[in-house]
């Protein structure tokens, strides 16, 4: 995560962000800051596949494919994570890498106003 501006205000919701992605991933804290970047990219990726399927742009078969990869890769950095608690939100007005309620509240990660966890958000 080059660059990375955290306000001090939220210094404490993302140095538990990291200790959860770094339980998730097996990566010892406090070094999971790849992980996280990898992960913000995913995001950024992701949502703009979400966009162009819901303008209709692209291929669906195509954007679907390539959405099954990104879901592989965040399975593969975070292989402590229950595969079926994780899912690809496909409307791109908010997050698109989550968790399902159930296991966001076991977690302790950070959360959007439907209860869904955020594999990365923005601090």
């Amino acid at each position: 995560m080059r660059n990375a501006k955290i306000k001090a205000v939220n210094a404490p919701q993302f140095i538990k962000h990291l200790e959860i992605v770094s339980k998730l991933s097996g990566v010892d804290y406090p070094y999971p800051f790849d992980i996280v970047g990898e992960l913000v990219r995913l995001e950024n990726r992701a949502n703009r596949i979400c966009t162009m399927q819901c303008n209709g742009e692209g291929d669906s078969e195509k954007l679907d494919i390539q959405l099954s990869k990104i879901e592989q890769k965040v399975l593969k950095l975070l292989p402590n994570l229950n595969k079926d608690s994780f899912f690809i939100n496909g409307d791109p007005r908010g997050y698109s890498l989550k968790i399902k309620e159930e296991e966001a509240i076991k977690l302790g990660i950070y959360r959007d106003f439907g209860g869904y966890g955020i594999l990365a958000p923005e601090f």
